[in-house]
């Protein structure tokens, strides 16, 4: 484990062991964009040479009695952490309140459906390439590109699903579907699942869908979370990919296979 990694660890356990429910999540959002349109103020609660007090009552006088005790003591949390930046002190409160929109998903048992969604939204604008470009755009306006994502997902899609996908126009992590990636990854996560990146030709319907997560779950020995993407270049069967285990049972592989045992002869 990385230092980074040991922080974050250390701070998601702090939080996990605040009271939230389902709004917290929503109000940390609201911290965040308050906070990425206010430099001096992100320099303030990232502070190093500031104790961890003088910090926390900076959070207390500047958001006390605004927001929730619940969502006041993350942004507290958040705030005591050693960050170096401004910049990280806000990617680290988005963090948090990304980790409570998919822990509220997962209480109502529907973590499932949002990082499906989240999955298939990333990869739709992965293959538009209009779309994409516009939300790489870093002349294009944030709240064009949240209208954007919005139109594409409202009323079709989990509270949780349309919540993070507006979040995710920021592209903290470089591009609109790569951070899409990394909150699917969080979900995993938080549901003790597996992710199971699988290639078909054609798409499955919902019974052989279920069947094939059900054989993943007993070769992995665990819960398995699916993304399925099509393919048509496998010509048939499918691909697997676990972690860093690869399951190929498709006509190419099996071309290729035959076609390396026959230089070999």
């Amino acid at each position: 484990m990385t230092a980074r990694d040991a922080a974050h660890a250390a701070l998601d356990s702090a939080v996990d062991g605040i009271t939230t429910d389902a709004q917290t999540a929503g109000e940390l959002f609201a911290v965040v964009d308050l906070l990425d349109g206010q430099p001096t103020l992100r320099r303030s609660l990232s502070d190093p040479s500031a104790s961890e007090a003088k910090r926390t009552k900076l959070v207390e006088g500047l958001f006390a009695g605004k927001i929730s005790p619940a969502a006041l003591a993350v942004v507290s949390a958040v705030a005591k952490a050693p960050w170096g930046s401004g910049n990280r002190l806000v990617t680290g409160l988005e963090r948090q309140g990304i980790r409570l929109a998919l822990q509220s998903a997962h209480r109502e048992g529907r973590i499932d459906d949002v990082t499906g969604e989240l999955h298939q939204l990333a990869t739709t604008v992965d293959k538009n390439r209009e779309l994409a470009g516009t939300l790489r755009n870093a002349q294009y306006p944030l709240d064009g590109k949240r209208d954007l994502i919005n139109r594409l997902v409202s009323g079709k899609v989990h509270p949780v699903t349309a919540a993070l996908a507006s979040r995710a126009a920021k592209a903290r992590k470089r591009t609109f579907a790569l951070t899409v990636k990394s909150y699917v990854e969080m979900g995993a996560e938080i549901a003790g699942e597996k992710i199971a990146k699988v290639t078909v030709a054609r798409p499955l319907d919902a019974a052989r869908t279920a069947r094939l997560k059900s054989a993943l779950e007993k070769q992995v020995g665990g819960p398995v979370s699916l993304q399925l993407e099509v393919d048509p270049d496998v010509l048939g069967g499918m691909n697997v990919v676990i972690g860093d285990d690869v399951i190929e049972s498709t006509v190419a592989a099996r071309l290729e296979d035959a076609r390396r045992q026959l230089t070999h002869l």
